[in-house]
């Protein structure tokens, strides 16, 4: 196997550039960063064991333990050759009640865990280090966890078919990735299936997920590499993170359901799957959701599957985005150090959160020219180094919120004379700043918007206006004549002013529907 799995839950930014790090608890559901932080910020406040109360540290036999007042965490094996592990139910004199971060992660040879009757706080969480398949440049793990063992009269888990159960049957954990599962067998009892419960199941070549589950969380088939095929069923709308990252013989998907949202990381290094249609019903897709996946196609840096815009290089410095997209992933021109230019469609309706915050390593400030019909809350928030944006949709419905177009740009040179998005404040002169123009239509939503929250606004020449006098008459037609046979006595403020095709070029089909325009505003 030539492959590094590396965790996609790793630290990234977004909107309010706060930080994502990889939770150690179960029931993680998301979609998107902003909802996995959301998550994380609501399972901390009923963390266990408090990470305020304080412990003592104590080895016995193979185990190393956090001892509280009351009971015992079990915190590392020392054994690191240890084959059939079986925690003990008490340490100290206290129960042992749980289990945190990886314990086994270093224990590559083990076989069988078994848990105690104590033992009320586990997740698969706990074994990913251990289940997961590690390349280095001197040595290769291979999963080797094949059994995990409870017996009848364990209060909080049960075991069938292998794989490890709330004691209610409601809750699928994990299967152990070594037992050698080509397809599933899920209890027709479960709803819902847990974080990375089939992480790094190697063998698992076809993944049917029954009618009977009704919720995902993330990470579910993530480093299974021969997994070729999956079905999910009509209960199933949202694909959470990381779903099918490092699936990388996954050849095909089939959605049963109306899924509504595409995780981030959902087919992240899928390289086998070239071709995948994105169902009609999806709104939403999260950040690097299609990284690497085999259906990707690059145009012109910008990285599109089917009529959804999910990526771009991280070299770009221009992007416009095609027309007929009707969708853009979230983050998909965040921090691109490069980018100076971003056009938006009008045939996009569905878009994430900070889908671009513009070049971050030049004094070439960055524009937006948006065409699309609506402006979310946080599609645009974090365009800080954004001088100029332009709103061509007289009637856009743009998110009543100070927050959604940022008013000012601020920019801070580093020691080397780089330039990066801050909001420390410090010595001014370090600073590149000023005023974010609003560009749009007189009389029209942005103006309304740019004048509620103080922003300053400039007025653009209206659809059909090739001279730049703020009117459309028969002088327009007269330039735009004049322009497409190659006078270079005109010059043209907003090109697609005159684009009335929106094919991203002017030809005589432009002028053919400038003349119709015309005929049709003296009627």
């Amino acid at each position: 196997m030539k492959k590094t799995l590396t965790m996609l839950l790793a630290a990234a930014l977004i909107c309010n550039f706060s930080t994502i790090v990889p939770v150690t608890a179960s029931a993680i559901d998301a979609a998107t960063y902003e909802e996995y932080n959301r998550q994380v910020n609501i399972l901390k406040e009923s963390e266990f064991p408090d990470p305020e109360i304080r412990y003592s540290i104590v080895t016995e036999n193979d185990f190393e333990y956090h001892i509280y007042d009351t009971f015992a965490i079990l915190s590392e094996c020392k054994n690191t050759d240890i084959i059939d592990a079986v925690i003990p139910d008490s340490v100290n004199g206290l129960p042992v009640v749980g289990c945190v971060g990886t314990p086994f992660g270093h224990c590559h040879k083990l076989s069988t865990i078994t848990l105690p009757d104590t033992f009320e706080h586990f997740s698969w969480y706990h074994l990913i280090d251990n289940t997961v398949v590690k390349l280095g440049s001197t040595e290769e793990y291979i999963p080797s966890v094949s059994k995990i063992i409870v017996s009848d009269s364990n209060p909080f888990y049960t075991v069938e078919n292998g794989m490890l159960y709330t004691k209610d049957m409601k809750t699928l954990i994990g299967c152990p990735p070594a037992m050698g599962i080509k397809e599933l067998n899920i209890s027709d009892k479960a709803d819902t299936i847990g974080d990375y419960a089939f992480y790094a199941c190697l063998d698992l070549k076809n993944a049917v997920i029954p009618s009977s589950i009704n919720h995902l969380n993330c990470s579910l088939f993530c480093g299974c590499f021969n997994l070729e095929s999956a079905e999910l069923p009509e209960s199933i709308t949202t694909i959470p993170g990381d779903t099918f990252y490092y699936c990388s013989s996954l050849k095909k998907v089939t959605f049963k359901g109306r899924i509504q949202t595409i995780g981030f990381g959902a087919f992240n290094e899928c390289a086998a799957l070239t071709d995948l249609t994105i169902p009609d019903t999806v709104t939403q897709i999260g950040v690097q959701a299609f990284r690497n996946a085999g259906c990707v196609e690059n145009i012109d840096g910008l990285h599109y599957v089917d009529n959804w815009l999910v990526d771009s290089d991280d070299d770009i410095q221009k992007a416009v985005v095609r027309e007929g997209t009707v969708g853009i992933a979230e983050m998909s021109l965040f921090i691109k150090k490069n980018l100076s230019y971003t056009d938006i469609p009008s045939s996009v309706e569905n878009l994430g959160s900070g889908i671009v915050s513009g070049s971050i390593s030049s004094e070439l400030l960055s524009e937006i020219h948006y065409r699309a019909h609506h402006i979310p809350e946080k599609a645009i928030a974090a365009a800080k180094t954004s001088s100029d944006i332009y709103i061509y949709d007289p009637d856009c419905d743009i998110f009543d919120s100070e927050k959604t177009i940022p008013a000012t740009y601020k920019l801070l040179r580093n020691a080397t004379g780089d330039i990066t998005i801050t909001s420390l404040d410090t010595e001014e002169e370090k600073y590149l700043t000023g005023d974010i123009i609003i560009h749009g239509y007189a009389d029209s939503t942005a103006q309304e918007y740019a004048e509620k929250y103080n922003r300053k606004f400039e007025a653009i020449a209206p659809s059909g206006d090739a001279n730049g006098d703020g009117n459309f008459n028969i002088s327009d037609i007269v330039t735009a004549q004049k322009i497409l046979l190659g006078s270079s006595n005109y010059k043209i403020k907003d090109w697609k002013a005159l684009d009335l095709d929106n094919d991203n070029k002017l030809d005589s089909f432009d002028l053919c529907l400038l003349k119709k325009k015309l005929l049709k505003s003296h009627k």
